[in-house]
């Protein structure tokens, strides 16, 4: 088969692999699409350490082609979506249910080492079926599902949040990410949303997704404080949801959250960034973090998407092939793009 090997710092190579054959209590899919996300952006950048010779690629849907023995929870022929990582029943927190939490469940992840490969990729070895996969409903196509995993991040970060019905929020970014936030956000209920985003393009979707205001941090400047106080009613924001990764916006959500308000943190900060906790402390505002999923955050975004209420068409900005991965993929999101997602076709 044919994937996308990460052979050295910002070079991808299409190679010749062998096709994966599944032993006990495994699965293979063929892979439909696979969504680059920021996370392989930055493995192949260097930024994060991802292994020469790893086949990257987590945001994958497919049709399983084998099944290895003990498997039951899938069958050949199903249509799928792939959840990135699985948990491993054993330790503290998965004892306890918290299995978003599992010390263990990064070195399950799929597309950050050679040992296990990622989706961009004709087919996809599942070590963890009965964790990993999970049927498509019908009304799904294999493109949307090829976007769930971005949007079960956001959908996550409300879960374990402070929202409420009426609320009012900030969103930093309108990424994927972002904009599965402001979505949920408005289908919650918010009283008032506003979005913070560079990109015209990325601005223009937020407000189709439900941003009440959507401002350019930029252009703003000094401004922008004021003007989410006069959308938020002159207390600041409820909640802010940083989904941009990017130091500077996480500093200024202090600037703009309400006093006793909450900060979810959800974009990928790649280096630490110096925080103001006096203010934290002063104004007694909580500061929390939000990684991975759970099983109802995956069936609320298929619900979601299944019921039209979040219209995926304006999540995917362009579908490549496999062997433009490195060109049309890679190199074009390592410069400033107004791109929220492209999708691989194997």
């Amino acid at each position: 088969m044919k994937a996308a090997v990460l052979t050295s710092l910002k070079n991808i190579a299409i190679t010749e692999k062998p096709k994966p054959e599944p032993g006990p209590r495994e699965a293979v899919m063929k892979v439909a699409y696979c969504g680059i996300c920021g996370s392989d952006v930055h493995g192949y950048s260097g930024e994060i350490t991802v292994l020469p010779g790893t086949v990257m690629g987590h945001e994958c849907s497919g049709t399983v082609t084998a099944v290895g023995k003990n498997v039951e929870d899938v069958q050949v022929g199903d249509r799928v979506w792939v959840k990135p990582a699985a948990h491993c029943n054993e330790c503290y927190w998965c004892r306890r249910g918290k299995f978003e939490q599992c010390p263990n469940a990064f070195g399950t992840s799929i597309g950050l080492s050679p040992n296990s490969d990622g989706a961009f990729a004709e087919y996809l070895l599942v070590k963890h079926p009965e964790q990993m996969l999970y049927k498509l409903p019908p009304e799904l196509s294999f493109e949307e599902a090829a976007v769930i995993e971005p949007l079960i991040v956001g959908r996550h970060g409300i879960r374990v949040s402070r929202f409420r019905l009426g609320m009012t929020a900030v969103v930093t970014g309108a990424g994927s990410i972002g904009l599965g936030v402001i979505n949920f956000l408005r289908i919650g209920g918010a009283r008032k949303i506003v979005a913070l985003e560079v990109s015209p393009a990325r601005m223009r979707i937020a407000a189709e997704a439900g941003a009440d205001a959507v401002l350019n941090p930029v252009s703003e400047g000094e401004r922008l404080r004021s003007s989410i106080l006069e959308v938020t009613g002159g207390t600041g924001a409820d909640i802010v949801f940083e989904c941009s990764g990017v130091g500077a916006a996480l500093r200024s959500t202090l600037s703009y959250v309400a006093s006793g308000g909450q900060i979810v943190v959800i974009g990928l900060h790649k280096q630490e960034v110096p925080f103001d906790f006096w203010t934290v402390l002063h104004r007694k505002i909580e500061v929390r973090a939000s990684l991975g999923c759970e099983d109802d955050d995956v069936y609320d975004v298929m619900n979601a998407i299944k019921k039209k209420n979040i219209k995926t068409e304006s999540l995917i900005s362009d579908i490549i092939s496999l062997s433009d991965i490195h060109e049309k993929g890679f190199k074009r999101l390592l410069s400033p793009n107004e791109i929220v997602k492209i999708l691989v076709r194997p």
